[in-house]
Protein backbone atom coordinates (compact mmCIF):
# COMPACT_ATOMS: atom_id res chain seq x y z
CA UNK A 1 0.00 0.00 0.00
CA UNK A 2 2.71 2.19 0.97
CA UNK A 3 4.53 1.79 -2.26
CA UNK A 4 1.56 2.52 -4.60
CA UNK A 5 0.92 5.97 -2.56
CA UNK A 6 4.16 6.88 -2.96
CA UNK A 7 4.15 6.07 -6.64
CA UNK A 8 1.16 7.99 -7.22
CA UNK A 9 2.91 11.09 -5.14
CA UNK A 10 6.10 10.80 -7.17
CA UNK A 11 3.78 10.85 -10.40
CA UNK A 12 1.72 14.37 -9.46
CA UNK A 13 5.44 15.94 -8.20
CA UNK A 14 6.62 15.02 -11.89
CA UNK A 15 3.65 15.85 -13.76
CA UNK A 16 3.08 19.35 -11.60
CA UNK A 17 7.04 20.15 -12.11
CA UNK A 18 6.56 19.64 -16.18
CA UNK A 19 3.50 21.92 -16.29
CA UNK A 20 4.63 25.27 -17.83
CA UNK A 21 2.46 28.02 -16.28
CA UNK A 22 1.58 31.20 -18.71
CA UNK A 23 -0.30 34.09 -18.31
CA UNK A 24 -2.31 34.51 -21.33
CA UNK A 25 -3.09 37.76 -23.55
CA UNK A 26 -5.43 39.42 -24.76
CA UNK A 27 -4.81 41.87 -27.72
CA UNK A 28 -7.65 44.88 -28.16
CA UNK A 29 -7.26 45.57 -31.92
CA UNK A 30 -8.41 48.51 -33.67
CA UNK A 31 -7.63 48.94 -37.58
CA UNK A 32 -8.73 52.81 -38.79
CA UNK A 33 -8.93 52.81 -42.74
CA UNK A 34 -8.94 56.80 -43.99
CA UNK A 35 -9.10 57.31 -48.13
CA UNK A 36 -9.49 60.80 -49.00
CA UNK A 37 -6.85 62.46 -46.53
CA UNK A 38 -5.82 65.97 -48.06
CA UNK A 39 -9.04 66.57 -49.82
CA UNK A 40 -10.70 68.51 -46.85
CA UNK A 41 -12.94 65.47 -46.35
CA UNK A 42 -12.41 61.41 -45.75
CA UNK A 43 -13.84 58.63 -45.64
CA UNK A 44 -13.06 56.54 -42.80
CA UNK A 45 -13.64 52.40 -42.29
CA UNK A 46 -13.20 50.84 -38.28
CA UNK A 47 -12.79 47.15 -37.70
CA UNK A 48 -11.89 46.18 -34.02
CA UNK A 49 -10.94 42.75 -32.05
CA UNK A 50 -10.16 41.64 -29.06
CA UNK A 51 -8.06 38.57 -29.42
CA UNK A 52 -6.90 35.73 -27.36
CA UNK A 53 -3.14 35.29 -28.03
CA UNK A 54 -0.89 32.27 -26.84
CA UNK A 55 2.59 33.07 -26.24
CA UNK A 56 4.14 33.54 -30.44
CA UNK A 57 0.72 32.19 -31.69
CA UNK A 58 0.30 34.94 -34.75
CA UNK A 59 -3.46 36.11 -35.42
CA UNK A 60 -5.06 38.26 -38.32
CA UNK A 61 -7.42 40.95 -38.13
CA UNK A 62 -9.24 40.76 -41.31
CA UNK A 63 -11.71 44.39 -42.28
CA UNK A 64 -14.00 43.35 -45.55
CA UNK A 65 -11.78 45.81 -47.55
CA UNK A 66 -9.08 43.43 -47.14
CA UNK A 67 -6.86 45.39 -45.09
CA UNK A 68 -5.41 43.57 -42.41
CA UNK A 69 -3.04 42.84 -39.43
CA UNK A 70 -1.15 39.94 -38.48
CA UNK A 71 0.41 39.85 -34.81
CA UNK A 72 2.18 37.89 -32.37
CA UNK A 73 2.92 38.76 -28.81
CA UNK A 74 4.57 37.33 -25.82
CA UNK A 75 6.01 39.03 -22.48
CA UNK A 76 9.42 40.59 -22.77
CA UNK A 77 11.67 38.61 -20.30
CA UNK A 78 12.62 40.17 -16.77
CA UNK A 79 14.38 38.98 -13.96
CA UNK A 80 10.88 39.87 -12.17
CA UNK A 81 9.13 36.81 -10.42
CA UNK A 82 6.36 35.98 -13.03
CA UNK A 83 5.67 37.68 -16.56
CA UNK A 84 6.82 40.91 -16.86
CA UNK A 85 4.28 43.67 -17.55
CA UNK A 86 5.67 45.05 -21.38
CA UNK A 87 4.58 42.74 -24.19
CA UNK A 88 6.54 43.20 -27.52
CA UNK A 89 4.45 42.80 -30.39
CA UNK A 90 5.40 41.46 -33.80
CA UNK A 91 3.87 41.13 -36.91
CA UNK A 92 2.49 43.45 -40.35
CA UNK A 93 -0.11 45.38 -41.52
CA UNK A 94 -1.25 44.69 -45.20
CA UNK A 95 -2.88 46.32 -48.03
CA UNK A 96 -6.31 45.41 -50.02
CA UNK A 97 -3.86 43.65 -52.63
CA UNK A 98 -2.23 41.57 -49.30
CA UNK A 99 1.10 43.26 -49.89
CA UNK A 100 3.21 43.81 -46.44
CA UNK A 101 3.18 47.82 -46.47
CA UNK A 102 4.20 48.38 -42.62
CA UNK A 103 6.52 45.94 -40.35
CA UNK A 104 5.84 46.40 -36.73
CA UNK A 105 9.60 44.22 -36.33
CA UNK A 106 11.79 46.54 -36.12
CA UNK A 107 12.00 49.02 -34.42
CA UNK A 108 10.60 46.53 -31.94
CA UNK A 109 7.08 47.34 -30.25
CA UNK A 110 6.79 46.91 -26.59
CA UNK A 111 3.55 48.35 -25.05
CA UNK A 112 2.84 48.12 -21.22
CA UNK A 113 -0.11 45.91 -20.12
CA UNK A 114 -3.04 48.53 -20.02
CA UNK A 115 -1.24 51.07 -22.13
CA UNK A 116 -2.00 51.23 -25.39
CA UNK A 117 0.04 52.31 -28.85
CA UNK A 118 -0.83 53.43 -32.73
CA UNK A 119 1.38 52.36 -35.46
CA UNK A 120 0.23 54.67 -38.78
CA UNK A 121 0.84 53.71 -42.60
CA UNK A 122 0.28 56.76 -44.76
CA UNK A 123 0.22 56.63 -48.50
CA UNK A 124 -1.03 59.39 -50.69
CA UNK A 125 -4.30 60.30 -49.97
CA UNK A 126 -5.27 56.56 -47.70
CA UNK A 127 -4.10 55.79 -43.92
CA UNK A 128 -3.67 52.64 -42.29
CA UNK A 129 -4.16 53.61 -38.36
CA UNK A 130 -3.68 50.09 -35.69
CA UNK A 131 -4.22 50.45 -32.32
CA UNK A 132 -2.98 48.22 -29.96
CA UNK A 133 -3.73 47.83 -26.38
CA UNK A 134 -2.43 44.00 -24.44
CA UNK A 135 -4.14 42.74 -21.85
CA UNK A 136 -3.42 39.80 -19.48
CA UNK A 137 -5.93 37.15 -18.91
Amino acid sequence: MNKKKSLILCFCLSLFCTMNAQAKLALNVGIIYKKGIGKGFFLSTEQHSIEQVDEFETVSVQMKNGIRAELAAFYVRSKEYGPSGFVRIKGGIYNQKGKLVKTLNDPTLDIYLENSKKVVYEEGEEQIELDIRPASI
